[in-house]
């Protein structure tokens, strides 16, 4: 039986079942294929239309930012977010555990797209065709790291901070735009073609699903072994 403190650190108990895992996987690997039929077209895929529209009379508002959330996002950027997060939960809300889960959630996410970017290697637009205002190079188009991250963040977020159904729904939605506005600023910057971005939503959020039951099932009732953990679990919570 779980104990209280198992539970309270059970990310979202209805995604325990091994099933998802199943569900997750097969929308990982129908993704990736999906990125390897869209690298067939080659570079100037009928999607690539979408990008030469928003190189037309871009806006300098929306230029400053997409480039804000490129360089905000990035590798770095992205990392220091996250840790600054992690600290917050660890050192201020005195939640070991939750730390671990959300940090868990985001590398898992965002990793997943860095694994699907080396397998499928697809170039990205042209960046004389679609006016790139960033000089992205490599074959590393699909799928869009920052978008993934922005996925795995907002997921993060949803599943182990809120709690509640209104909660939860909220951020959420909240998350959603979030990452709408993430995967149009790779788009306008012109670095990505629609099917990196959409492929990111995907990836991140089927590695996730992949990884809650693993989380749930194997290591949420073993963390509470760690002496350090029960003897931070023991302690009442107004001295937490």
């Amino acid at each position: 039986m779980e104990s209280p403190a198992e539970h309270r650190n059970t990310i979202f108990p209805g995604l325990r079942s091994w099933w998802w895992l199943t569900v997750a996987l097969s929308i990982f690997a129908a993704t990736a294929a999906a990125g390897m039929t869209a690298k067939s077209f080659g570079p100037l895929a009928p999607e690539l239309a979408l990008d030469i529209f928003l190189s037309h009379g871009r806006n300098k508002v929306l230029i400053a930012v997409s480039e804000a959330i490129h360089y905000g996002l990035g590798p770095a950027g992205a990392l220091v977010l996250v840790l600054m997060i992690c600290g917050y939960l660890l050192w201020f809300r005195r939640r070991p555990v939750q730390a671990l889960a959300f940090g868990s959630v985001v590398a898992v996410g965002w990793l997943a797209s860095t694994a699907v970017k080396i397998l499928v290697s697809r170039s990205r637009p042209p960046a004389d065709v679609t006016g790139a205002l960033i000089a992205e190079t490599g074959n590393n188009s699909f799928p869009s790291g920052h978008t993934a991250f922005a996925v795995a963040l907002a997921l993060a977020a949803t599943l182990v901070l809120a709690h509640g159904t209104g909660q939860r729904l909220a951020v959420l939605a909240a998350g959603s735009l979030f990452v709408a506005v993430v995967a149009f600023s790779r788009m306008y910057l012109g670095v990505h073609y629609l099917s990196d971005v959409i492929g990111s939503v995907l990836i991140s959020s089927a590695a996730i699903l992949a990884w809650l039951p693993v989380w749930n099932n194997l290591i949420t009732p073993r963390i509470f072994t760690l002496p350090l953990i029960r003897r931070f679990e023991a302690r009442p919570l107004h001295q937490r």
